[in-house]
């Protein structure tokens, strides 16, 4: 009978999913193994208050509920239950508003904001001392923030997550009314509403007749760029100290806020696994506080005492770490508990195991409903002597006999105010407290970004000044400290997978601090910066108008120079570029500047308007030029320095084979830094579209081989004007013999190693200021020249070389900073200094001779006495006299130093009336790697005008 019974369950359950069908479609068999009998919600409810059906149309967890039914529950809830307040901290791109769900005894949501001020007190151990501290610990609840489905196609987590609003808000049970009395619980139910509902269409177009446990089908894995995303195809759960996307942003702010004594993430993983809940294996952050640990692991013991009281499988660590800082535990450095959920992804129906059985979605939303309650319940037990750790951790933050009591991270002043006001915007963000000098500051020791030790460091008026000593110190440190600490066991462990089979520990990237991704000049002091500083004030911008002025210009140190420029062309005001620095009426004017002038813009009497409104705009700085005549030797505005730009028309190519992150933050890169129009091209259609309608193509990081057909209608296109930019794995396809250009990746390279190290000479000495005069003098001939491959280092063989490389590709990091070196001379490199700092993955390793320019390459030469003789470094040869710095922050094994020292990150080469640029790695990762970012953005406003032949239209 309970065979039969559940026979009939299984094909009510198929007929009802499929109603829409009924009466075109043969009905399906039934499957007793897609019935699965856990109840989630058990207890008793309100009747007043509606059961999710009645939004869903189905149970609870049975299929995914899309953003519409979620949202349409939420705002219904909250004129049912006086249990809850319904904050909406964010829109998304798309316009879905996302929901806090504050959830408490009536009598708590009545005094929220009296609770939120003595959390925010207790917070800052500056200004209370252990008396009032405790006498605010007896009276605080607990606070938990309870957050689902970051991945749009990780959906259980979600549906889990309305389950437990309902049975929270409706059950009558003295086990949950008693808690609420003593606990706010935050429930952030859909944190990326954008991506579900893109995965929930695809689970409405590839939904057949017959359910599906097939976790490769359509069905359960989406398509390109599927779900896990949000609009711009950013990965939000790496967003929360960068802060680039509206969910993040709105979202942090509220924890912040609120400092939770307990957040939890729930995700979902690979769909043949069970369930991973914390605490997490090493590396961690060394700056997460220990008690925390210890209370994650107590947790954990009581969410898997849950699971093993319903014989359900699941594990701890393994492959969890949390070394990065940019993951939902950001908040851990803030004082709050973190656990990690991970259920076995599923979108529908069921998955077939190995062992034959079928776990039902319903299952994965049970799965997370208990843990949600598992975790509540453990934190009414703990909550007070957690507060408690909180209150010694914030002590000690402030602590002169901290760890984080006598350090001072200092981003040294400069002109690029878009890139430090935009850093400011994030720390502010984070409550992160922030200084400057008015006067120069020398001190004694300072450690610089290339690993230096300096000594009587003098800090120039005006630079961004953050002591580590403040109540949230330890996310200061995660964020700002230029190496984490890793223990020596995890390396140990690391060397041994990668020689093994090339596994990693490292989840993610291993380099992260903001100074280097944001490309900006600083040092960290050894001591507490206090004295003589005030409060920083961001830059705003001053408009200098004068109509009468010949011109008007826009300094090229700043950033927002670019999108002047751009906006500017796209409303069809003819603009120039300054590519050496001048004085004009006595206005300094750097390399990059750009500059409107009323002669080349006769018929435009809206010139001076256009140029003053999109400068306000971009809040920068403007100035009126009345003379072009430039002193001495400097630049005139009629001369050869100052260039002729063109509109940039661009395309990104996208769709399938190309990565969605890379397409997603190139997109993200031009919507945000120039709002300028542009269009996505599916790659498919590349050899049909018709390529002239574009001066620029992006060609975004991917994996997808190029077709013949496809690489000649690049070619002739470029050949005819256009500029090709490629990023990561796409640059590599182009430099190979069947690509377009010279450039090539080292391994083909390498038969003509000495050719590359000549050209990497050439580099060097062209811009060396060291000249024998003497010899240059002489009458007679000297047969005592020096040449480049004759500097005393013996060259490797080419079977050594190759030896080398087929060893040293092993060791490619996960994600490392390594020092750049820029030609401050190419027009590439406007806005940026001579030494960059570079995000460096396992990506190609690119080369460069002849007429192929290398903008940026890898390493850093530095003066270094002891280096008597010329080295060599596998093709290249490093002069007398100094030593090469690559590892600037994170992992980065010496074997892989060796292979991209002196190697090209960004090259650019003429081909035909054309060019080709070429990035290594990906110029805009997650928003954030501003200083190669800036190069790029050089590229793509820039190029059409700077890089290729000047059209004439006659």
């Amino acid at each position: 009978m309970l065979m039969i019974r559940k026979l009939m369950l299984a094909l009510a359950t198929v007929m009802f999913a499929q109603g829409a069908l009924a009466g075109l479609l043969m009905k399906p068999t039934a499957d007793p193994d897609l019935v699965y009998d856990g109840q989630i919600l058990e207890g008793n409810y309100a009747e007043s208050i509606s059961n999710p059906e009645v939004f869903l149309d189905f149970k609870a967890g049975q299929r995914v509920a899309d953003p519409a039914q979620i949202s349409a529950a939420i705002t219904a809830w909250q004129g049912q239950s006086d249990r809850l307040k319904v904050i909406e901290y964010a829109r998304t791109h798309e316009g879905r508003p996302l929901f806090a769900v504050f959830i408490s005894s009536p009598a708590n949501l009545a005094r929220l904001d009296e609770i939120e001020a003595q959390i925010t007190r207790l917070s800052d151990a500056r200004n209370i001392g252990d008396s009032e501290a405790n006498t605010i610990i007896k009276a605080l609840p607990a606070v938990a923030w309870m957050a689902y489905s970051i991945h749009g196609n990780e959906t259980s987590g979600a549906d889990a997550a309305l389950a437990s609003i309902y049975h929270l808000i409706a059950s009558t049970d003295n086990e949950v009314t008693s808690m609420l009395d003593n606990m706010i619980v935050v429930i952030d139910p859909m944190m990326n509403p954008d991506g579900r509902a893109r995965f929930a269409k695809s689970l409405e177009q590839y939904r057949g007749t017959a359910p599906n446990v097939d976790d490769q089908s359509l069905l359960h894995t989406g398509d390109w760029p599927f779900g896990r995303t949000n609009h711009y195809f950013f990965d939000l759960n790496r967003d929360f100290y960068l802060l680039t996307q509206p969910e993040t942003q709105g979202r942090v702010a509220l924890i912040n806020t609120w400092r939770p004594q307990l957040i939890i993430d729930g995700h979902e993983m690979g769909a043949q696994s069970t369930f991973l809940m914390g605490p997490p294996r090493q590396p961690l952050n060394a700056n997460i506080d220990k008690d925390l640990q210890k209370w994650a692991r107590v947790f954990s013991e009581e969410q898997g005492a849950a699971f093993d009281d319903r014989s359900w499988r699941y594990f701890t660590g393994e492959w969890f770490e949390n070394w990065y800082p940019g993951y939902s535990n950001y908040a851990e450095y803030r004082g709050s508990m973190h656990i990690l959920y991970e259920q076995s992804r599923m979108a529908e129906d069921g998955v077939r195991r190995p062992e034959g059985t079928v776990q039902t979605y319903m299952e994965s939303v049970h799965h997370q409903f208990v843990s949600t309650m598992a975790n509540l319940k453990s934190l009414a037990t703990h909550s007070q002597a957690m507060y408690r750790d909180y209150w010694d951790g914030r002590k000690y933050n402030v602590s002169s006999k901290s760890e984080f009591g006598n350090r001072s991270y200092v981003f040294l002043a400069n002109e690029n105010h878009g890139r430090m006001n935009a850093l400011v915007e994030r720390l502010e963000a984070q409550g992160i407290e922030l200084y400057t000098n008015k006067k120069p500051i020398t001190v004694a020791a300072a450690t610089t970004q290339l690993g230096e030790e300096a000594k009587n460091v003098k800090i120039p008026a005006g630079s961004l000044i953050v002591p580590n000593r403040q109540p949230d110190a330890p996310l200061v440190a995660a964020i700002l400290e230029f190496d984490a600490d890793v223990k020596k066991s995890v390396l140990v462990e690391e060397r041994q997978r990668t020689l093994r089979d090339g596994s990693s520990l490292m989840y993610d990237t291993t380099a992260w601090n903001f100074s280097m991704m944001y490309g900006l000049p600083s040092i960290t002091v050894p001591q507490h910066l206090a004295k003589g500083l005030s409060p920083w004030t961001s830059h705003r911008g001053n408009q200098s108008i004068d109509e009468s002025a010949l011109a008007w210009a826009v300094s090229g140190e700043d950033d927002r120079s670019v999108a002047f420029a751009a906006r500017l062309m796209e409303q069809g005001i003819n603009v120039r570029i300054i590519d050496k620095a001048t004085v004009l009426s006595d206005q300094a004017l750097p390399r990059g500047t750009v500059i409107v002038t009323a002669m080349d813009n006769p018929k435009r009497d809206d010139v001076v308007a256009l140029v003053s409104a999109e400068a306000k705009t971009l809040d920068v700085d403007l100035v009126s030029v009345g003379s072009g005549y430039g002193a001495g030797d400097l630049p005139d505005w009629g001369g050869a320095h100052f260039r002729l730009l063109s509109r940039p028309q661009v395309a990104i190519l996208s769709q399938q084979g190309f990565s969605s992150y890379d397409v997603g933050s190139s997109w993200w890169a031009i919507d945000t830094h120039l709002g300028i129009r542009h269009s996505q091209i599916d790659t498919a259609y590349l050899s049909r579209a018709d390529l002239r309608r574009y001066n620029t193509i992006v060609m975004p990081n991917g994996y997808r081989p190029m077709s013949s057909a496809e690489t000649s209608a690049l070619r002739d296109w470029i050949k005819q004007g256009g500029t090709l930019i490629a990023h990561d794995n796409s640059a590599a396809q182009l430099a190979r013999d069947s690509g377009i250009g010279q450039v090539r990746s080292i391994g083909d390279a390498l038969d003509n190693a000495q050719d590359y190290d000549i050209a990497l000479q050439r580099e060097r000495l062209s811009t060396s200021d060291a000249l024998d005069t003497t010899a240059v003098s002489a009458h007679r001939l000297s047969s005592a020249v020096d040449y480049p491959w004759d500097q005393g280092a013996k060259a490797l063989s080419g079977d050594e070389l190759k030896r080398r490389e087929a060893w040293q590709k092993r060791f490619m990091p996960s994600g490392a900073m390594v020092a750049g070196k820029v030609d401050t001379l190419h027009w590439m490199s406007f806005g940026t200094a001579e030494t960059l700092p570079l995000l460096y993955e396992n990506q190609p390793v690119l080369m460069t001779k002849d007429r192929q320019q290398a903008v940026v390459r890898v390493g850093v030469l530095q003066e270094d006495i002891d280096a008597g003789e010329a080295q060599t470094v596998n093709w290249s040869t490093v002069p007398a006299g100094n030593a090469l710095t690559v590892r600037m922050s994170g992992l980065i094994w010496p074997e892989a130093a060796a292979r991209i020292a002196n190697s090209a990150y960004v090259t650019r080469e003429r081909v035909g009336k054309g060019q080709v640029i070429l990035f290594s790695g990906q110029p805009n990762f997650r928003g954030s790697t501003r200083g190669v970012g800036r190069i790029w953005l050089n590229a793509l406003v820039y190029g059409a005008g700077l890089g290729t032949s000047p059209k004439v239209t006659l």
